[in-house]
């Protein structure tokens, strides 16, 4: 018996449950009905179990002849086949169902479209490709490819958009060196230039491609003297020794000094001759300040380095190219004599003697310069000659230096001897009045009562002093007065009255050496600027001196320093043509 599937169509075998095509159940037949059982006795022909009590009588409408190979089958089994099928069922369709399907596959497309272009270099180029945003490594790709099509500026452009969008990579220097070449390509050095700078500065010093591309740029704009001076940088920075042969061969040949004269120590003036090995200028500096060559000088003739420390910097240019720097150092020490000898040891004289100097050292050409007053001899102090030195009573120290040609001082000699003879006593202001007035100890009504009523009485303000203070003018000069707990006491007296006595005796119209006779004068001789020592206790702090004046006239100071105060008292004869024609005597507080 032959079943067919009532969903496929497909003949089933005898027995068989489940259609073996589509796997649907098979309907469970009646073995007493259909073909078989006609031919037995025992039923009717198989019909569709659904036409059963129909009203509709089974016509060929309803039915199918099987295809030739069932055909074949049931003739070999002496069986006609009719299949007699079901009217088919109205199947209801679920939009809904299919719109929700649809709609996720749409959805799911949407977000596969965004994660391939968000996340994937393949869809970044895309974006990057249609103008819109996408990662710099992206960009920098396509900048590639503009280049590779002729499209510059594009390039540029979007790579300058990479670089500004992620400037810190770790392929960087590569994606920078490829901008430069779109600069370039683009006929824009400058920022070709400039962007290799920061390769080399920012990025990696060692790597020497920018500063072969830089150096490229210089020489096609041709400007040699820069590329000299940089090749000095690429060699510091990479090392490469390419450079610096390239550096060597471009520049021209440093200057360099005379044989005898080769930067060191030396004992005397020297001059240092500039030699250019190529005959090119030599511009000089003396020192380390400035910039060679345009803050140098234009050698022409030897240079005359004198005593002390000196550094010579130098270079040689040719056209625009300038050498190496030479750097040469020179100390210029002149020798020192050695310190003069004594002819006197140091011991007690009962008589005046004269002491004698000697030299010692080598060089003949040295100057003594010495002094009696116990000050440290100078280049200002009297100089020694062949008379020697007559010394005064008293206790005296001699004191001498030598100085040679170059002006260097020798260490001092000094030598102190006492001389067993009388001499005059210091000046001091407290038993020297001035014809009975005395400074701090007078009062005005005193002065007054003395010299009478004054042309002229005011009050002052003096700097010389503290406190109030007047004056009173005469005829011969004035007197000036400052207000003390002890009164009105006088503290300065200039006069030019003949009539006047002054300490030991002097008075107006007296020569210089009548002064100078009545007081402490060690007979020191006149320093170079004309001044004049007469003495100099530091102990008792006294001091005498003759000054020059601006107008070339002369004047004598007896200075002596009262601590009790403290101030400086000072007595001063002033001399026109070596005659006294004034004198000051004044109180200064310190």
């Amino acid at each position: 018996m032959v079943v067919i599937c009532e969903h496929c169509g497909t003949v089933a075998s005898e027995g068989e449950l489940i259609c073996h095509a589509c796997g649907a159940m098979l309907p469970v037949r009646d073995l007493n009905r259909g073909a078989a059982a006609l031919r037995q006795g025992r039923g009717r022909p198989l019909v569709n179990e659904s036409t059963v009590g129909s009203s509709r009588p089974v016509t060929d409408e309803y039915t199918e002849k099987l295809d030739d190979r069932d055909r074949a089958d049931h003739a070999a089994m002496g069986q006609q086949t009719i299949v007699v099928h079901k009217p088919r069922k109205r199947t209801n369709i679920n939009w809904a169902m299919i719109f929700a399907v649809l709609l996720t596959l749409a959805v799911l497309s949407v977000i596969g479209g965004y994660v391939f272009l968000r996340l994937t270099h393949t869809g970044q180029m895309i974006l990057a490709r249609m103008g819109y945003e996408a990662d710099a490594t992206a960009m920098w790709d396509i900048g590639a490819e503009y280049m590779d099509q002729g499209y510059i500026e594009k390039a540029i452009q979007i790579e300058e958009e990479a670089y500004a969008k992620e400037p810190e990579r770790e392929d960087m220097y590569d994606r920078l060196q490829q901008l430069c070449e779109a600069y370039e390509a683009a006929e824009r050095p400058a920022d070709a230039e400039r962007l290799y700078t920061l390769m080399y500065e920012k990025l990696d010093k060692t790597n020497p491609i920018a500063y072969q591309n830089i150096l490229r740029l210089m020489r096609s704009q041709g400007r040699n003297m820069e590329a000299s001076q940089f090749l000095k940088i690429a060699y510091a920075n990479t090392g490469l020794s390419s450079f610096e042969t390239e550096r060597l061969e471009m520049i021209p040949a440093s200057p360099t000094v005379s044989e005898d004269v080769g930067a060191g120590r030396y004992k005397e003036d020297k001059y240092v001759e500039l030699i250019s090995p190529e005959g090119n200028d030599i511009y000089y500096i003396i020192g380390d300040d400035g910039s060679l060559p345009e803050d140098g000088q234009l050698y022409e003739e030897p240079i005359l380095l004198k005593e002390g420390g000196w550094t010579i910097r130098a270079v040689c240019v040719s056209t625009e190219l300038v050498s190496d720097e030479l750097n040469a150092k020179y100390v210029i020490t002149y020798p020192s004599p050695d310190a003069p000898k004594a002819s006197l040891a140091p011991q007690r004289y009962t008589q005046r003697q004269r002491i004698r100097l000697r030299n010692v050292g080598d060089d003949p050409n040295v100057t003594f310069y010495y002094t009696i007053d116990n000050t440290p001899p100078t280049i200002n102090s009297p100089i020694y000659d062949e008379d020697g030195i007559l010394l005064p009573g008293g206790k005296i120290k001699v004191r001498a230096v030598a100085v040679n040609s170059y002006g260097k001082v020798s260490n001092e000699m000094s030598v102190e001897l006492q001389i067993d003879i009388p001499f005059k006593k210091y000046y001091r202001y407290t038993d020297d009045p001035i014809d009975g007035a005395q400074l701090m100890k007078t009062t005005k009504n005193q002065f007054v009562s003395k010299f009478g009523q004054p042309l002229k009485e005011e009050n002052i303000t003096d700097t010389a002093i503290r406190g109030t203070c007047s004056r009173l003018t005469y005829s011969w000069g004035e007197a000036r007065f400052y207000v003390s707990e002890s009164g009105t006491l006088l503290y300065y007296i200039d006069t030019t009255s003949t009539s006047m006595r002054f300490p030991r005796s002097t008075r107006i119209g007296m020569k210089e050496t009548e002064v100078t006779e009545q007081f402490r004068d060690l007979g020191q001789k006149n320093n170079q600027d004309g001044t004049r020592s007469l003495y100099n206790d530091s102990g008792e702090r006294c001091y005498g001196k003759i000054n020059i004046l601006s107008n070339g006239q002369k004047r004598i100071d007896y200075t002596q320093v009262d601590n009790s105060y403290p101030a400086t008292i000072v007595l001063s004869y002033y001399l026109t043509d070596g005659i006294v024609t004034r004198v000051v005597n004044s109180f200064t507080t310190n």
